[in-house]
């Protein structure tokens, strides 16, 4: 089982990449090189990113180092 510290880590270093990605196609966009919705579509994988990263980043912090974590429960 992995512990929640490192699903954080792991989903803290994907939201980075993500936003890159998106730091990327944005500049694309503006060169005329790609389309609107690419940018919309990293952006979306950027903010799911995030959200997962908070929701594990909170568990931990909340001592929950090793137990079940719901990402999409509301706050």
């Amino acid at each position: 089982m992995i512990s929640n510290k490192t699903k954080r880590n792991i989903w803290f270093v994907l939201g980075i990449l993500a936003l890159a990605s998106t730091i990327d196609r944005t500049i694309r966009m503006i060169d005329g090189e790609t389309e609107w919705w690419k940018v919309c579509s990293a952006a979306v994988i950027t903010a799911c990113c995030v959200k997962f990263y908070l929701s594990y980043r909170k568990e931990v912090k909340n001592g929950n180092l090793s137990g079940k974590v719901n990402p999409f429960r509301k706050f």
